[in-house]
């Protein structure tokens, strides 16, 4: 389960990628509803991986921020 500090570290890169830093994110906002595009989507992974120090597998393309928080807590696990 994904610490609160992982989830609002994740949830912060979202945001400032979306443009949009009061919007209310939970695990089931999709980048969609944020606006974000399939190349923003690519940034957020980027900055992700930046922020976290780690490496995602880059076949994968998360859709919610739920799916972040998880890709990002199971690299920080290995």
């Amino acid at each position: 389960m994904a610490t609160d500090n992982t989830f609002e570290r994740v949830c912060d890169i979202i945001r400032d990628n979306a443009g949009d830093d009061t919007v209310e994110l939970t695990r089931d906002t999709t980048m969609a509803e944020l606006g974000l595009d399939s190349l923003a989507t690519v940034e957020v992974v980027v900055a992700i991986e930046g922020e976290f120090d780690i490496e995602l597998d880059q076949s994968v393309n998360p859709e919610t921020v739920g799916e972040f928080v998880d890709l990002v807590e199971a690299q920080l696990e290995k």
